[in-house]
């Protein structure tokens, strides 16, 4: 049997013994090989704090008004994602002189479905009358409508707003199927002008209040973005306000040619 010589183990050990100082070395050296850390998520809590309605808020009643035909059958489940106040009104705020309102439309809309949208200050006094269409079929989810753009809310007043949907359009029905709300215009915070992101700005508008702004800044970016995290803020501020609606939100509606008040919809 062949023995290794005791100088060839001596010269062994030393090439180990190099090897692994020079590990250590590199190790020592170079630190920043490491994987770095992963971000941790921003904190998406979206909350709304419900703010003092003002005492002259008109008369309860539910977020959605039934009428009309058996036609309208099928959007009976329609109703606003807007919170109720403690007197049973579905009320919000904005700060937008121009702000949308968001249904919850369970069934959908057909296609040419007509539908007009009316404005009124708290007197009944016409404030504008916009009438759209649907140009194709919306499947189930929430939908978006603008003011018209002859609104323009004044700060510190409240208007009654209305969405009527006209089922039979060849009969124009004297009572469409209507979802109904008030709204009330403030002025814009001053913590709103330190949001350093678009989840920030929402965060802020929730937490002052301000529904009808911070539902809007969620759907319309997520309509653009499909971004996840703005799907959970959204199912977070409605929770927040006791609202059930769905996370699917939906493109709707285009105006028609006729706006404001010379409308050709029954009065």
């Amino acid at each position: 049997m062949k023995t290794s010589h005791p100088l060839h183990n001596i010269a062994q050990k030393f090439r180990l013994a190099k090897i692994l100082l020079l590990a250590a070395i590199v190790t020592t050296t170079f630190p920043t090989l490491a994987t770095p850390p992963i971000a941790p998520k921003p904190n998406l809590k979206i909350r709304w704090k419900p703010p003092t309605p003002p005492s002259s808020l008109g008369i309860p009643g539910n977020r959605a008004q039934g009428g009309g035909t058996r036609g309208c059958q099928p959007y009976r489940g329609i109703a606003a994602l807007v919170p109720m106040s403690p007197q049973q009104i579905a009320w919000g705020q904005t700060i937008s002189d121009q702000p949308t309102v968001w249904l919850n439309t369970p069934q959908g809309l057909a296609p040419d479905l007509l539908m007009e949208m009316t404005v009124r200050e708290q007197n009944g006094k016409l404030v504008a009358k916009q009438s759209y269409t649907t140009k194709r079929k919306i499947s189930s989810g929430a939908i978006g409508i603008t003011f018209p753009p002859t609104a323009a809310l004044q700060i510190d007043r409240t208007y009654h707003w209305a969405v009527a949907f006209y089922c039979d359009t060849d009969e124009r029905v004297d009572r469409p199927f209507l979802v109904q709300g008030q709204i009330q215009r403030i002025a814009t915070p001053t913590a709103l002008t330190t949001a350093k992101s678009s989840l920030e700005s929402i965060q802020i508008l929730a937490a002052n209040g301000i529904w009808y702004d911070a539902l809007t800044q969620i759907g319309n970016r997520f309509r653009q973005t499909k971004d996840r995290d703005l799907a959970i803020a959204w199912s977070q501020l409605l929770k927040s306000a006791g609202i059930n609606g769905s996370d699917r939100i939906r493109d709707c509606c285009q105006f028609d040619s006729a706006t404001t008040q010379d409308s050709t919809l029954p009065k």
